[in-house]
């Protein structure tokens, strides 16, 4: 195989010019296909906007994929096949919204083919496992995908560190677990140019859900192979924690709430992070800033013993607990007393509660 530095930046930037190319095209060409993000109450847009980026993301990885065979295995080529699936299940969705029982089954059933062509010989609680773990992160990018680069930007910092966990395991740039990675990461750059904020384009359903789809498979190569619990199951989880803790954190808050697990509104970390007086650009930022955090706490899995992953895995506890705190700080203030009594026995001129405004909270949280 050639290992070179020139065959390595053409598998990153082949993809990146045919995704750039066809993103470019399908900005102008997706409202003529009805593929159109039109704005509403619980979306941070404001203008209706073309969502046919998934397609310039899945077809640059195809091309690619054909284009440098020796660089993709069998995995890769299942991951593609059963992928086209889960591209035409999230196109159909973007057209014509479809009922979640639908999607979930189907998604399921793509994880479950996915499961079985590549688990080999692996226990059948693995395997029902990994058909969890699949569907799971399906839905966990497609539900991450509300604001600008988010979804598309998460799943690339995770395809990096997934890169970089190959490339730690085996101290090779050339190993062929990496360089399918490096192909997506092409394919994501080319369609992040146009999705930055302001997004000129989304990637729709189509593109998130193959995402989740891709990533879920690729992270289980190592479970498949039977590698050790630290770096095969627990290394994915650091790696893919901010997609989990939207995921869990979010279907929490639905079921509190009497309602729909896939009943969609404005309760994502995102949505929650600005609603701490954040922008949503530096929303964004902040998940950025945890995915990577995270990321590398999946990458020192990969070097330290089964005492020192304990110790990995209680760091990153804590600061997912900590993002927690800070997140739900704010519906647990003290109320403030309305009046105080000064020394001379009077009430001070604070006004009282019932004297607010109507509507507005004491608390001034809105």
């Amino acid at each position: 195989m050639n290992t070179s530095i020139p065959y390595l930046l053409a598998l990153f930037c082949a993809p990146f010019a045919v995704s750039w190319l066809l993103t470019l095209i399908l900005i102008r060409w997706s409202p003529r296909l009805g593929l159109v993000d039109q704005p509403n109450e619980r979306k941070v847009h404001t203008q209706p906007t073309p969502r046919g980026g998934g397609l310039a993301i899945y077809i640059s990885l195809a091309l690619t994929a054909l284009a440098f065979r020796s660089a993709v295995d069998r995995d890769f080529g299942v991951a593609l096949a059963l992928g086209l699936g889960i591209v035409l299940l999230g196109l159909v969705d973007d057209l014509r919204p479809l009922p979640w029982q639908v999607r979930l089954g189907l998604q399921t059933l793509a994880a479950c083919v996915a499961v079985a062509f590549l688990s080999g010989a692996s226990p059948l609680l693995v395997k029902v496992l990994a058909v969890i773990w699949i569907a799971s992160l399906v839905n966990a990018f497609n539900m991450l995908d509300n604001m600008d680069a988010l979804s598309a930007g998460v799943a690339w910092i995770a395809a990096a560190m997934f890169w970089l966990a190959a490339v730690v395991r085996e101290q090779s740039l050339a190993l062929d677990n990496a360089l399918p990675f490096l192909i997506f990461l092409g394919s994501l750059s080319g369609f992040l140019w146009f999705n930055r904020p302001p997004a000129r384009i989304f990637m729709g359903d189509a593109g998130s859900t193959f995402l989740g789809f891709y990533l879920g498979l690729a992270s289980l190569r190592g479970i498949f192979g039977g590698e050790s619990l630290v770096p095969a199951w627990l290394a994915p989880v650091c790696i893919l924690a901010v997609a989990w803790y939207d995921l869990t954190s979010v279907v929490v808050l639905r079921l509190w709430q009497g309602r729909s697990p896939f009943h969609a509104d404005k309760q994502h970390l995102s949505h929650r992070l600005a609603g701490l007086c954040l922008s949503s650009r530096a929303a964004v930022c902040v998940i950025y800033l945890l995915a990577l955090a995270s990321g590398f706490a999946g990458l020192a899995l990969l070097q330290v013993t089964i005492h020192g992953a304990v110790f990995v895995g209680l760091q990153l506890g804590c600061m997912w607990l900590a993002v927690a705190a800070l997140e739900y700080a704010r519906h647990f203030r003290p109320r403030p007393v309305p009046a105080t009594i000064k020394s001379s026995g009077r009430p001070t001129d604070l006004p009282s509660v019932s004297s607010a405004k109507p509507g507005a909270n004491p608390d001034g949280t809105g």
